[in-house]
């Protein structure tokens, strides 16, 4: 059985992302890219972080964000 838990995250600035309250790992992520037009993007990144993450740390997902 897995449990799943939607997290929320907050852009810090650049690739920065930042959270209240950090789950431990493996972590996999799904980003959900909403324009001012109302398109949603559901972007499912090909890299997990790993079990051993730890803060201040940077994990490549393997997504590029451009705005």
């Amino acid at each position: 059985t897995q449990n799943f838990v939607c997290k929320l995250l907050d852009r810090n600035h650049g690739a920065v992302w930042t959270t209240t309250s950090p789950p431990s790992g493996p972590l996999s992520l799904r980003m959900l890219f909403s324009t001012e037009d109302g398109d949603d993007t559901w972007v499912v990144p090909v890299n997990n972080i790993p079990e051993d993450w730890k803060a201040g740390e940077t994990y490549d997902s393997g997504v590029q964000v451009d705005q």
